[in-house]
């Protein structure tokens, strides 16, 4: 399988863990005078992302609704498995062949499972202070790529 193989899906266990994946956000996501993002700005479970070995973070304002003043944040793919409660997932789209979902994993998921797209989780589900750590475990280890201007 070649790296640029455009037609290729590659599953979880093709991620590096040093992997960047890139998100965007808006100037309104941020803490009003600490310049960091609201923890709500992180979706869990599940969020959308383009993955740094087919992507850079301009990319992000080419995205459908994407605007030219987002900004762009990173964080690293070992980041996205934060005590194995999710893992990044290859969604390539027609218009976005990098597109990445971080997906939320049960307790008994391995980080090389790809959970399916959508899926409901009841009695498997993370409680809600364990989805607010992860999201906090992105937040203290992101990295701003792009400032966002409005």
């Amino acid at each position: 399988m070649a790296e640029d193989d455009f037609s290729t899906k590659y599953n979880p266990s093709n991620y590096k863990t040093n992997d960047r994946l890139y998100r965007s956000y808006r100037l309104s996501d941020l803490n009003e005078g600490i310049e960091k993002l609201e923890l709500n700005t992180i979706r869990f479970p599940d969020f959308s992302c383009n993955w740094s070995r087919f992507s850079e973070p301009a990319d992000i304002r080419q995205r459908k609704y994407g605007l030219p003043t987002d900004g762009c944040f990173s964080f690293s793919v070992d980041k996205a498995q934060y005590k194995e409660m999710a893992t990044p997932c290859h969604d390539p789209l027609l218009e976005n062949y990098s597109h990445t979902e971080v997906r939320q994993l049960t307790p008994e998921e391995p980080l090389t499972f790809e959970p399916p797209k959508r899926r409901k989780l009841s009695s498997h589900n993370w409680s809600k202070t364990k989805r607010l750590e992860y999201r906090q475990n992105i937040v203290n280890n992101m990295t701003i790529e792009l400032e966002a201007t409005a």
